[in-house]
């Protein structure tokens, strides 16, 4: 499951590095809508954009393991033709 926002970046182009700080941002963010604010709309659209954050560095960091997992058994690289999704 993918959510969108139309405002949120391509997050398939970011690296690990900058996914990892929007989801610490995100995390701040939605800490201080929670403890601050009486808004469950903003907070709803901060975990929603957190979800998507997450979920992409999830899918990146798997993709990477089972790279990783096959290089080291010496498998052929199939390019795209096995979706790990």
């Amino acid at each position: 499951l993918m959510y969108f926002h139309p405002l949120q970046e391509e997050l398939d182009n970011m690296s690990d590095e900058e996914l990892g700080n929007r989801i610490r941002e995100l995390t701040k963010k939605l800490t201080s809508a929670i403890r601050f604010g009486r808004n469950p709309d903003l907070q709803a659209q901060i975990k929603t954009a957190l979800a998507a954050y997450q979920e992409t560095l999830r899918r990146k960091r798997l993709k990477g393991w089972v790279d990783n997992h096959k290089k080291n058994r010496n498998e052929p690289d199939l390019g795209e033709l096995i979706n790990i999704d």
